[in-house]
């Protein structure tokens, strides 16, 4: 009995000392298959993305506006697009990554949500889709390549970066889906006006015709009010399920807790023992 409480006690103190050291398992990378995509949320962020649907400044006949009415349904299209790898880019005179690509739904929410209430800048789509295009290509190919382009205007494209756009989109085999965000007093690339028009006075003409140039899948949605923009995002959602390959990082796991279970197995035995002890035998 002697060896044994000795033995108990050894066992005892090591496993406090193992579980307070805060033994983990490393994170892991772990293969799954399904069915999605790996998309680009590409969202415009400019000035103009405060009015709403009436062309209005927050305000007018619609109850929210252009910016927050696209985070609302972009944020429900995530949620529903469980197999899916998403990025989040925001432009408006420059770009910025708000977040790369991952499974991570909690935090692919909270990064739409985090561009926040007013825009401001201009339009500059050019540097949003060429930072979209480098976070594709950071990231192997094994599942259809998307970028969402959620903007409500056009802008001027120099013919260089035109020509390097182009040979980006088909060097990574990228689909484009444009949700265009249009005002009654903006133009419609789908149902232009018969009169000439420049790329000056309707960009988003020009680029609408860019876009279909790029030698890659495109189309474009013009979204008027929040119902017909949800109505795009289920379109696009119903076009982009492929098989698709992707790795889900484990986080890494605590042992400690494993440590002071046994510290507590070997603990009670060891109690009962020292109770069981006698001190001074009685007469």
């Amino acid at each position: 009995m002697d060896r044994a409480q000795k033995c108990l006690l050894a066992g005892f103190l090591g496993c406090l000392i193992l579980s307070v050291a805060g033994p983990f398992l490393k994170e892991q990378k772990v293969a799954r298959l399904g069915t999605g995509a790996h998309i680009v949320l590409t969202i415009d962020h400019s000035s103009s993305m405060n009015e709403n649907f009436a062309g209005r400044y927050l305000g007018g006949a619609a109850p929210e506006t252009k910016s927050a009415a696209a985070r609302r349904l972009l944020v429900e299209f995530i949620q529903r697009r469980q197999p899916d790898l998403f990025a989040v880019v925001a432009f408006s005179t420059a770009p910025r990554q708000i977040l790369p690509l991952t499974a991570d739904k909690p935090a692919l929410i909270a990064a739409v949500r985090a561009i926040g209430q007013r825009g401001h800048g201009i339009t500059n789509i050019a540097p949003g889709l060429s930072m979209a295009l480098e976070t594709l290509r950071a990231h192997p190919l094994t599942g259809a390549r998307v970028i969402l382009l959620v903007s409500d205007g056009g802008a001027r494209i120099d013919q260089d970066v035109q020509e390097r756009l182009r040979q980006e989109f088909q060097d990574l085999a990228v689909r484009l889906y444009w949700l265009y965000l249009r005002t009654p007093t903006s133009v419609s690339v789908l149902h232009p006006p018969a009169r000439a028009l420049t790329e000056t006075t309707a960009p988003e003409i020009f680029l609408h015709r860019y876009f279909q140039t790029l030698g890659v899948p495109y189309r474009v949605f013009e979204a008027e009010n929040p119902e017909s923009l949800a109505a795009a995002i289920a379109t696009v959602e119903a076009l982009e399920n492929q098989p698709l390959v992707y790795f889900e990082t484990l986080p890494r796991r605590d042992l400690s807790q494993y440590g002071f279970a046994l510290a507590l197995a070997l603990g009670l035995p060891l109690l009962a023992l020292t109770v069981l002890e006698v001190d001074r035998w009685l007469a």
